[in-house]
């Protein structure tokens, strides 16, 4: 029998914070209405305006690019709203100064609060996946295109969700919290629609900055690690501000 991994010294009492702070968070969404307004409504605006805008099931193709397209969009209010209570609300409600005193740092509290939020997203995303099965039964999906569009989705979550939680340990207000995230998530997307505008000079930095051309990347079956990468440090970047926020905060 081989022996059990060996855990570094230190380690497994961080991650059971990091997991209490999850749990404590994830379980905050349900004990109140927000995940039973803020998924049914991301849900029925995906839906509506796939079907009735541009009718995936009558367009003659079996494609998610309506759907993916859609979801994206409505990520834009939905991730914000989500994150803006993380530590806005804590804040303002002096609760934070307990959950300081308790035996977690900054990086520990960011991080259990930032997977919570991830894991609502995740879960609003899982929930459209009636939408693929639904076009396989109907006629030949190519599942490529599919998985590599659920990869995009997943990780312009994470990126908005990482912006979203910098955004709130940055202020105690939540209506601030909410329209700073919207506006840090809605620039580098939607430059990915204005390609056409950008000084030839500039169209390969600006492309690559932008969500959307990485999230169609991934739509069209194109997984590159540079995507990869590009998400990762946007998610890192934005983890470690909301630290350094939390941090200046505590010093100050």
């Amino acid at each position: 029998m081989p022996a059990p991994p060996v855990v570094p010294a230190g380690l497994e009492p961080r991650l059971r914070a990091v997991f209490a702070i999850y749990r404590r968070e994830l379980a905050s969404y349900f004990d109140s209405p927000l995940a039973y307004i803020v998924v049914p409504a991301f849900l029925f605006l995906v839906g509506g305006f796939s079907l009735y805008f541009n009718d995936v099931l009558a367009a003659g193709v079996a494609t998610m690019r309506t759907v993916f397209f859609w979801s994206a969009v409505f990520y834009l209010l939905l991730i914000p709203a989500v994150t803006m209570r993380l530590f806005a609300e804590e804040k303002r409600t002096g609760s934070l100064e307990l959950l300081v005193t308790m035996p977690v740092d900054e990086a520990q509290m960011v991080l259990g609060k930032y997977l919570a939020a991830l894991s609502l997203m995740t879960v609003a995303l899982a929930l459209t996946v009636t939408y693929p099965l639904t076009l396989a039964s109907l006629s030949d999906l190519d599942w490529g295109p599919v998985l590599g569009g659920y990869l995009g989705l997943f990780l312009l979550g994470a990126a908005f969700c990482a912006i979203g939680t910098a955004a709130s340990a940055f202020t105690r207000n939540q209506i601030v919290a909410f329209l700073v995230a919207l506006l840090l998530c809605v620039v580098p997307y939607a430059t990915g629609f204005a390609l056409q505008q950008v000084p030839a000079g500039a169209l390969t930095v600006v492309q690559h900055l932008s969500f959307q051309t990485h999230v169609e990347d991934l739509a069209r079956g194109i997984v590159d690690t540079r995507s990869l990468v590009y998400f990762g440090s946007i998610v890192g970047l934005f983890l470690h501000l909301a630290v350094f926020a939390l941090e200046h905060r505590r010093l100050s």
